[in-house]
């Protein structure tokens, strides 16, 4: 059994990643809007996104010297709505350009994710589907650690000094096509 919608055809061709559904620019009406905060809200934020990297649905493989690759996957970045939202009376360019932040950060995870999966390579399909899976696992863990430093150093984007350090990076990386790494 090869990689989750895998199309084993034949003819290699260049790597193709596709991410759906970024980049591009957030508005706050993807944002629940809430009179006060949530009881189980997380410090004293007054917005969360829960943004997601869906995992890829159709991928193709292929055989190449023996070894096997993933030649085309598609990655989509969602948000969940259902967890995202924004105190009303909070509301401003600045917290919405921090939460911009988190789902770039979800994004870029998820287009290094991608190339990196098809960077992988394997001499059976089982053992494909399981770099794949370390794979995507690894990217998993490292949005949530992304995430989450991003938030403990720019305090929830009130360290704007912090904050300009980040969008920075992330900017580049997005404009550059780099894998990112905090600043």
């Amino acid at each position: 059994m090869g990689p989750i919608g895998a199309d084993t055809g034949g003819g290699a061709g260049p790597a193709s990643l596709v991410v759906n559904g970024w980049p591009r620019s957030l508005t706050w009406d993807e944002f629940r809007e809430l009179d006060a905060r949530p009881a189980d809200a997380e410090g004293d934020e007054n917005a969360q996104i829960h943004s997601d990297v869906n995992q890829p649905e159709r991928v193709s493989v292929v055989r190449e010297g023996g070894q096997r690759r993933v030649s085309s996957l598609t990655v989509t970045i969602s948000i969940v709505r259902a967890d995202t939202w924004v105190v009303r009376s909070a509301k401003t360019a600045e917290l919405l350009s921090h939460e911009q932040g988190h789902y770039d950060l979800t994004g870029l995870s998820g287009r290094d994710m991608g190339n990196e999966i098809l960077a992988a390579r394997a001499g059976t399909l089982e053992d494909l589907q399981r770099q794949v899976t370390a794979i995507i696992e690894r990217a998993r863990a490292r949005a949530r650690t992304w995430n989450a430093r991003y938030d403990t150093e720019t305090g929830g984007g009130r360290n704007r000094d912090a904050q300009r350090r980040w969008d920075e990076r992330i900017r580049s990386c997005i404009a550059n096509g780099t894998p990112f790494s905090p600043p």
